[in-house]
C-alpha cells in the first residue's frame, strides 16, 4: 500500500467498512474536482477524477476512528502514483485534495491506494483497463525520439509549444505550468486521458517523422505508432492458451503480443501467420495425419478438415457451420498475400494500416480459439469448456 497523503496522528490505519455510500462519495469528488479545476490545481484535479476513490471507514492502534479515501489500481497507476508522492508536486496535489474535499464536507486523515491483484493469465483480459502511456514510455518520448536540449524539449520554443496543441484542437495551456518546455510538456502529457495522449502522439510524429534525427529511427517510430493503437483502444481478440502446441507456435504467439503492445499490430502480421501456421501443422501431427512439411497455411488448414476427427460435424446446423468454415479458407487464402507483401516478413514498402493488420490478427486468434476448442471438445467428450 502507498500513502499519498496523512493529515496527522498515528501513521497506521486498518480498514473496517466504507463510510459513504459511492453515490455520495462520487458527488463529493465531483465537487471537490471542480473546486480544484477552478482553481487551476490541474494535477490534483486529475487524480482525483481519473481514479476511482471510496471514503472509507477506519481505525488505529489507538482505537482512533477516521475516514480515508482509498483505491485500488492497476499496476501502471500504481507505479506512477509511487513515483508521484516522492515529488514535491505530488505531494502538494494529494494535499490539496484532502483539503477540498474537507472543504466540500468531508475530512479524510489518509489518502493511499493498493495495488489491484490479478489472477495468472487475467492480465491479458485486463490490459486495457488503463490504457494510458505510463512514466517509462513518456520518458522514452522525450528523451529516446524528440530529443532535449539544455532542459528544452526538441525544437520547441513557448510560444510553439502553445500553439501545437491549438493546431491540435485540444483545449490545453502550457502557459498554466510551470518549467520548460520540458517539464510542461511531460506534466501535460502525463495527465492526459488516453485519447488526448493519442493526439498528442501524432502530432508529435507528424512534427518530428521517422529519421529525420539520429535518434528518431524507424523502430523508435513504429513503436510510438503501437502506443497509438493501444491508447486509441483497438483491442485485439484475446491470445489464445492452445493446448495443443509447439515451440515455434509459442514463440510466435509471445512474439505478436509483444509486437502488438509496442510496435503495433502491422508489426504482428507475420507472426501471427505463423503461429497459425504452426499451430495447424502440430495438430495434423499430433492426430497422426501429418502433413506434407512444405503445405503452405491454406493447404494445411484444408487438410486438418478432411483429416481430422474432429470436424467430422455432426451437430446441428451443419449446412450454415460447413459454409462459415469455407469462408475461413477464403480468408486464409488472403492472409499469405497479405504476410508475403503488406506486413515486415519482407522488406515491402506498402504494409497494411493498423485498422487492417488488426482485422487479420483478430481472425487468425478466433480461428485459433475455434480450432482448439472443438479439438478439445472431441478428445473430451462431456468436458465441454474445461
Amino acid at each position: 500500500m502507498i500513502v499519498l497523503h496523512k493529515a496527522g496522528g498515528a501513521a497506521d490505519f486498518t480498514l473496517t467498512g466504507e463510510a459513504c455510500s459511492k453515490e455520495h462519495t462520487r458527488k463529493l469528488c465531483f465537487n471537490a474536482t471542480r473546486l480544484l479545476h477552478a482553481r487551476g490545481l490541474r494535477v490534483a484535479a486529475k487524480y482525483l477524477e481519473s481514479i476511482h476513490f471510496n471514503i472509507m471507514d477506519a481505525i488505529n492502534n489507538c482505537n482512533d476512528e477516521f475516514c480515508i479515501l482509498y483505491s485500488s489500481v492497476p499496476l501502471d497507476t500504481y507505479e506512477d502514483l509511487r513515483i508521484k508522492v516522492n515529488e514535491q508536486e505530488g505531494k502538494i496535489a494529494f494535499s490539496q485534495i484532502a483539503r477540498t474535499l474537507d472543504e466540500v464536507g468531508q475530512y479524510v486523515r489518509f489518502i493511499a491506494v493498493e495495488l489491484e491483484m490479478t489472477s495468472p493469465g487475467q492480465d491479458k483480459f485486463n490490459r486495457n483497463a488503463d490504457r494510458r502511456l505510463n512514466q517509462q514510455e513518456i520518458n522514452k518520448l522525450v528523451y529516446g525520439y524528440i530529443g532535449v536540449h539544455g532542459g528544452y524539449l526538441g525544437d520547441f520554443s513557448y510560444r510553439s509549444h502553445h500553439e501545437f496543441y491549438i493546431q491540435l484542437n485540444l483545449d490545453i495551456n502550457p502557459y498554466e505550468y510551470d518549467g520548460t518546455t520540458r517539464q510542461r510538456f511531460i506534466n501535460i502529457i502525463r495527465e492526459s486521458p488516453a485519447e488526448v495522449q493519442a493526439k498528442i502522439l501524432k502530432g508529435i510524429l507528424k512534427l518530428y517523422p521517422a529519421e529525420s534525427s539520429n535518434n528518431r529511427t524507424k523502430e523508435r517510430y513504429d513503436e510510438i505508432i503501437g502506443w497509438i493503437t493501444r491508447l486509441e483502444g483497438i483491442s485485439p481478440v484475446v491470445e489464445p492458451s492452445l493446448r495443443i502446441t509447439s515451440q515455434i507456435v509459442d514463440r510466435a504467439l509471445s512474439d505478436a503480443e509483444q509486437l502488438l503492445r509496442t510496435t503495433g499490430a502491422t508489426s504482428g502480421v507475420d507472426r501471427i501467420h505463423t503461429a497459425l501456421h504452426g499451430y495447424l501443422l502440430a495438430v495434423c501431427d499430433e492426430a497422426k495425419t501429418p502433413c506434407k512439411p512444405d503445405a503452405s497455411l491454406t493447404e494445411g488448414f484444408k487438410h486438418l478438415r478432411e483429416n481430422h476427427p474432429a470436424f467430422r460435424i455432426t451437430g446441428s446446423r451443419d449446412e450454415e457451420i460447413i459454409r462459415i468454415v469455407r469462408a475461413i479458407s477464403n480468408i486464409l487464402d488472403a492472409m499469405n498475400p497479405l504476410r508475403n507483401r503488406a506486413s515486415v516478413a519482407h522488406p515491402n514498402e506498402a504494409l497494411l494500416e493498423e485498422p487492417e493488420a488488426m482485422l487479420v490478427i483478430n481472425c487468425a486468434r478466433t480461428l485459433l480459439h475455434y480450432l482448439d476448442e472443438k479439438i478439445h471438445q472431441h478428445q473430451n467428450p462431456g468436458n465441454s469448456g474445461q
